[in-house]
């Protein structure tokens, strides 16, 4: 059996809105109930990454299909604290791309001095709250129906 090839991450780029905005009509209504940083169709998606001036979009890539995207947003903004979101194709679910994701934000964040990471995540979707408690992401209201989330990176 051959073993999946390593994901790439990289910037995502415009070029990409299309391919991205492809893997978002793919949902299911279900798997992306609460996945809506903005609008999926492919002109707002398009114009997302190139407004992304401070923001950060990445691809996440497995056998040179778009499995999954990640963001710091935010930073366009004015804010000092991002907010990390995810998303990975429900048929590569499962593969550990999230934390990967995760951690790959976390990084570049220490790297660019930020001291801290929020996000927000609907309590149903309890694989993901799992791992945010995982890798450190303490709520800030553990009782509410959509939970934010923040982390310190630095002391």
């Amino acid at each position: 059996m051959k073993m999946p090839a390593e994901p790439v991450i990289a910037p995502l780029t415009p070029e990409e809105a299309g391919e991205l905005a492809a893997i978002f009509k793919a949902a299911r209504p279900g798997y992306i109930a609460h996945f809506h940083p903005f609008a999926f169709d492919e002109e707002s998606v398009r114009a997302q990454l190139e407004g992304a001036r401070r923001d950060r979009y990445w691809g996440i890539r497995c056998g040179g299909e778009l499995a999954g995207i990640f963001m710091l947003r935010g930073f366009n903004d004015g804010y000092e604290r991002p907010a990390f979101g995810v998303f990975i194709a429900e048929h590569f679910a499962g593969r550990g791309l999230a934390r990967r994701a995760l951690a790959e934000a976390e990084k570049w964040c220490r790297e660019n001095g930020i001291a801290e990471m929020m996000l927000t995540v609907h309590r149903e979707n309890t694989t993901a709250v799992r791992v945010y408690e995982e890798a450190g992401f303490v709520a800030a209201d553990p009782g509410a129906a959509t939970l934010l989330m923040a982390k310190r990176l630095s002391k």
